[in-house]
C-alpha cells in the first residue's frame, strides 16, 4: 500500500514539474527591472505582453534620469543590452528626463515576447549604457 502512494506522489510530483515547465514556456507578461550600468543610478520597471495576433506590448517607467536630458531605449537579441546592428525598429522609444528625473514609455513591437531579451536606456547624444534589463534571465 506504501508503495501505490509513493508511486501516486511520484507521478503528482512529476505532473507539477511538467505543467510548470508548460506555463514558463508560454509566458505572456513579464516584468523586469533595469539595473543601473556604471552607477548611472537610472533604475526602472519594464513590462512585455505578448498580443494575442503576434508582437510585445512594451511599457516602461524609468527613474534616476537627469532632468532636460534625452534618452533612448532600445531591445536586443543578446541578453546584456550590448550594441549589436539594429535597425529604426529596435528603438522602443525616445524621452527627456522629467523634472523630478522619470520618464515612461509604450509601444507596440512587432518582435514576438520571445525573442526580445534585453531592454536597455541609453544616453541619446553618444549611446553609452546608464541601465539594462535581461528578459529572460
Amino acid at each position: 500500500m506504501k508503495r501505490n502512494h509513493l508511486a501516486l506522489l511520484i507521478l503528482s510530483l512529476c505532473a507539477l514539474v511538467l505543467g510548470v515547465g508548460a506555463a514558463v514556456g508560454s509566458e505572456r507578461h513579464v516584468t523586469v527591472m533595469l539595473e543601473p550600468v556604471n552607477g548611472s543610478g537610472i533604475s526602472g520597471r519594464v513590462q512585455l505582453t505578448s498580443m494575442p495576433h503576434g508582437g510585445t506590448l512594451i511599457s516602461g517607467n524609468i527613474t534616476g534620469l537627469r532632468p532636460g536630458v534625452e534618452y533612448l531605449s532600445l531591445y536586443y537579441d543578446n541578453h546584456t543590452c550590448e550594441l549589436e546592428p539594429y535597425s529604426a525598429d529596435d528603438v522602443i522609444s525616445r524621452y527627456v528626463g522629467g523634472s523630478q528625473g522619470r520618464a515612461v514609455f509604450a509601444k507596440k513591437l512587432d518582435d514576438d515576447l520571445d525573442e526580445i531579451n534585453s531592454v536597455s536606456v541609453r544616453l541619446a547624444s553618444d549611446f553609452s549604457l546608464k541601465a539594462c534589463a535581461d528578459v529572460h534571465p
